[in-house]
């Protein structure tokens, strides 16, 4: 029995062992692969022309990507430089300003043996590239800069971007958050006299009867002595990710589109106040001169969000068209 014992924990230990040398030879193969130096501890360069710097480390990593010569960085050196860069890019601390706010944004970059190659590096800006000017557009607010950016990347790859933005208030009071009612006595009267206060599960009735609320008010506004019609322009759908309210809102990243983080077909009711004037907000204030809003859809959807949660949100289609007087009476054929 003594002797099966110490046989099987002989064989462990070289089982161990195997795997040990396998892991290891595996990432020597890669290091002899990009020609991977061991990473050194990083200390943020001291230059006395900064610009000129994160000028021509861009240029580095744009001829990086047609020639991958294997320099690799540490992940602390990596995510020092994309934010270098991305502050050289993007922000500008010396404005005037009388608000701030704190954003995260969420990317990835390729590690090989633990350090991130050059090339890679260069590849993953472009993409923080897009997702921070996107992000940028879709603020609505006035005067509205970058203060400071930064970034971590994890061992996995997972890049973390924090972003401080400054920027001027509107007109509007933090108290008075409507962006398409007058007043919150109008949009209470609406809601109250086509709501009846039932449940509105978010997949199901919920997004039925809002999409049913916005087309309803828009029928109301536009009254003429004549009869009309409309032939349809184009639409535009506005993603709950993009529609941020500066004021913030009840719903997940503060869209002002419903979004919920975790999938529990929730009640909208309790929000539909504001889901109804943020929705109609959205759709009129990007109305172009000339046209109408001619129908609403709400979509709902359902899918991972950051970190893989779950996240069930709506987005909302707006169609915009030409409006046409009849010149004879409506369903018999014109002239």
């Amino acid at each position: 029995m003594k002797k099966r014992t110490l046989f099987i924990a002989t064989l462990l230990v070289v089982v161990a062992a195997t795997v040990a040398v396998v892991s290891c030879k595996k990432e020597n193969q890669d290091a002899l692969l990009y020609n991977i130096q061991p990473a050194k501890p990083f200390t943020p360069p001291v230059v006395d022309d900064m610009n000129a710097y994160l000028k021509d480390f861009k240029q580095k990593m744009k001829d990086s990507q047609s020639n991958r010569d294997g320099e690799a960085l540490s992940l602390e050196e990596a995510a020092w430089h994309l934010a270098s860069v991305a502050n050289y890019d993007f922000a500008n601390a010396n404005v005037p300003f009388d608000d701030i706010r704190f954003d995260t944004l969420y990317s990835n970059v390729t590690v090989t043996s633990g350090s991130v190659l050059l090339s890679d590096l260069a590849t993953a800006y472009e993409n923080i590239s897009t997702i921070i000017e996107k992000f940028y557009r879709s603020l609505p607010l006035d005067e509205k800069h970058f203060r400071f950016i930064n970034a971590s990347i994890s061992n996995d790859g997972s890049v973390i971007i924090s972003l401080t933005t400054t920027f001027m208030r509107s007109s509007k009071g933090l108290d008075d958050t409507l962006y398409f009612y007058q007043t919150w006595w109008d949009l209470m009267l609406d809601c109250y006299d086509f709501f009846d206060g039932s449940p509105l599960p978010a997949s199901t009735l919920g997004r039925s009867e809002l999409e049913r609320f916005l087309n309803w008010k828009e029928s109301h506004l536009h009254h003429t002595e004549f009869p009309y019609y409309y032939t349809p322009s184009f639409d535009t759908v506005f993603e709950y990710q993009n529609e941020i309210d500066m004021y913030e809102s009840p719903c997940y990243l503060n869209s002002r589109l419903f979004a919920n983080n975790i999938y529990m077909d929730a009640d909208i009711y309790p929000i539909i106040f504001y889901l109804c004037d943020s929705s109609l907000g959205l759709g009129f204030d990007n109305c172009p001169p000339g046209l109408y809003i001619i129908y609403w859809k709400v979509i709902y959807i359902r899918e991972p969000g950051d970190h893989g949660r779950l996240v069930e949100h709506y987005d909302l289609q707006v169609q915009y068209g030409v409006r046409h007087e009849h010149t004879s009476e409506p369903g018999h054929g014109g002239n």
